[in-house]
């Protein structure tokens, strides 16, 4: 397919036009939140470091696999932690169980059982309720950072790059890139660990863990939260060879994550996540601007432009 075939079909993707709910129920709070809003996860600075809360609704239609539902409610939590540069201490559940079949439930708290294991991250409680036949699960998390990987930092001259698992599996009924329910728990937390070593390090401005929007929706948030824009080289950027690029746009992955870096550590980024066994590459470089641009081969074309049409309008209005 052509570059502004893909583009167009990413802009109508239900993954990203979901965000747009964001802005009216979060900017009020924008003012009294020095992190959270606009972030993987919101900071609480306290002594030696920064306490990390961040929270995840599962959707509803997710729950069709509920094993791979209930692993994900896990992933997604302990993903956004260590997006900020942090280390999880655990979990708490809120769910409502009316809609809940008996073999349903067993599944998905088999599947969360093996995601806590996985990650070896405790359950801390929660709370249940039967309410009517509504099947909902959020899950919120916290954890603890020495030193913070913000979301909002990326700086025009900034190389823009992404840190991914190519080693996974297609899930069959939704966009999302399994490269952890068959997989050692050791081998993802490895992975994981980079982030807080390139947060201790100080050698990012910014990090952002790519979630339902997939990889331009989610560079898009990234943006708009530093008020910059980007030049993309869609060619650039990895793909597992058992899928196509317009899937892989739109995909969740198990593990990926954006990095803007200043040039000059570039290498020493490189070094880092080569170090724990991640894919990475240089896909672009932020600019000036507010502007979404993507090459692929001899074409180019405009994804967006936050400003004029913000994927979450939570820094406009």
């Amino acid at each position: 397919m052509e570059l502004e075939g893909i583009l167009r079909g990413l802009r109508e993707y239900e993954g990203i036009k979901r965000k747009a709910c964001i802005g009216p129920w979060a900017r009020p709070f924008l003012r009294t939140s020095p992190t959270g809003p606009g972030d993987d996860a919101g900071a609480v600075a306290v002594e030696g470091g920064y306490l990390l809360l961040s929270g995840e609704g599962i959707w509803p239609e997710l729950l069709e696999d509920p094993f791979f539902a209930g692993f994900c409610a896990v992933t997604v939590n302990v993903n956004d932690v260590y997006a900020m540069g942090g280390r999880p201490l655990g979990l708490l559940s809120i769910v409502f169980s009316g809609g809940f079949s008996v073999g349903h439930r067993d599944e998905f708290l088999a599947g969360m059982e093996k995601g806590l294991e996985h990650y070896g991250v405790p359950l801390l409680g929660g709370h249940t309720s039967p309410w009517d036949d509504v099947s909902l699960v959020a899950v919120s998390i916290a954890g603890f950072a020495k030193k913070l990987l913000r979301g909002d930092g990326a700086t025009p001259g900034d190389a823009l790059m992404v840190a991914y698992d190519l080693e996974g599996r297609r899930h069959p009924d939704f966009y999302a890139w399994d490269t952890v329910t068959g997989a050692d728990g050791s081998r993802t937390v490895r992975k994981l660990e980079a982030l807080c070593e390139l947060a201790e390090r100080e050698i990012c401005s910014a990090c952002r863990d790519i979630s339902n929007p997939g990889l331009l929706g989610t560079l898009a948030m990234m943006l708009e939260s530093a008020g910059v824009g980007v030049r993309v080289s869609v060619e650039d950027i990895p793909v597992p060879e058992s899928v196509e690029l317009e899937w892989w746009l739109k995909a969740y992955p198990s593990y990926g994550f954006l990095l803007s870096v200043p040039p000059e550590s570039v290498q020493s980024v490189f070094a880092v996540l080569d170090e724990a066994g991640v894919g990475r590459a240089r896909i672009g470089e932020v600019e000036e601007g507010s502007e979404i641009k993507v090459q692929l081969g001899d074409e180019s074309a405009l994804f967006l432009d936050w400003n004029k049409d913000p994927v979450t309008g939570l820094f406009s209005g």
